[in-house]
């Protein structure tokens, strides 16, 4: 099912996902990375935390949001919202 989700989004052009429950990030990040390798399919889908997002809404600094811990890394969707981390 997840790999379902995951081909559907990419199929959209999708640019990343955001999630509210951190359990859904952690699931969504380790996941991809098992499917990719299972499947030999490359997703590369920056999941990000809501409170990530929020954060970066709020004006805090980006370097203090933990972007560094996502597994996928978020710097080109980030990037093209014009954020530099």
């Amino acid at each position: 099912m997840a790999k379902q989700k995951l081909d559907h989004i990419t199929a959209n052009k999708i640019d990343a996902l955001v999630t509210i429950c951190p359990f859904c990030s952690i699931m969504y990040e380790d996941n991809q990375k098992k499917i990719e390798s299972t499947f030999n399919v490359d997703y590369h889908l920056p999941v990000l935390y809501y409170p990530q997002v929020l954060g970066l809404a709020l004006g805090i600094d980006p370097k203090q949001l933990g972007f560094r811990l996502n597994k996928v890394k978020v710097n080109p969707v980030l990037e093209k919202v014009g954020v530099m981390l």
